[in-house]
């Protein structure tokens, strides 16, 4: 059981000091969450990573029994991990019309209209798959998949927010 603490803890921080220990993300993350205790661990960014986590498994213990509960979390990720891709589509997408004012060593394809085709083609099959896969007949887990991808893109684009708002109030 130790072990497997520690290995929860160590895949939660070393992303998290990835993100919040780079200096190009202070535009983007508020101060609270770059906050580091004495060891240099991100205390509030895992405060964040606990509730979030938390609020998913107590979620979990309605259903019945562990094979359940691991069958929803398995449709979970298979829904959300996806769905982060479309952010990447999104911005081939906008890199692609901004390519005269970006200089580029290497192109997918050079013709603009084969671009668009891919990067469009990717996300509207990405974007099916993934909302095909929030179907479910049992309505608890149906939820989960539809409200979880909503509240973590709500969060990505409230964080950014916050973080304006300070950079305003120190100026």
């Amino acid at each position: 059981m130790i072990g497997q603490f520690a290995i929860l803890i160590l895949s939660i921080d070393a992303p998290l000091r990835m993100l919040l220990d780079n200096d190009q993300t202070k535009e983007f993350i508020p101060e609270k969450l770059r906050k580091q205790n004495k060891y240099g661990a991100f205390s509030n960014g895992i405060w964040l990573v606990v509730i979030l986590s938390g609020a998913i498994i107590l979620i979990q213990t309605v259903m019945p029994g562990a094979a359940s509960v691991l069958q929803q979390l398995t449709r979970l990720n298979s829904v959300c991990m996806p769905l982060r891709y479309l952010w990447v589509f999104v911005a081939y997408i906008a890199l692609r019309k901004a390519i005269r004012k970006i200089d580029v060593e290497y192109r997918f394809v050079k013709n603009q209209k084969i671009a668009y085709f891919f990067g469009g083609w990717c996300f509207l099959i990405t974007a099916a798959c993934c909302i095909m896969g929030m179907y479910n007949k049992d309505p608890l887990t149906m939820a989960l998949n539809i409200i979880t991808p909503i509240v973590l893109t709500a969060l990505g684009l409230i964080l950014p927010m916050i973080a304006k708002r300070e950079q305003r109030k120190e100026s």
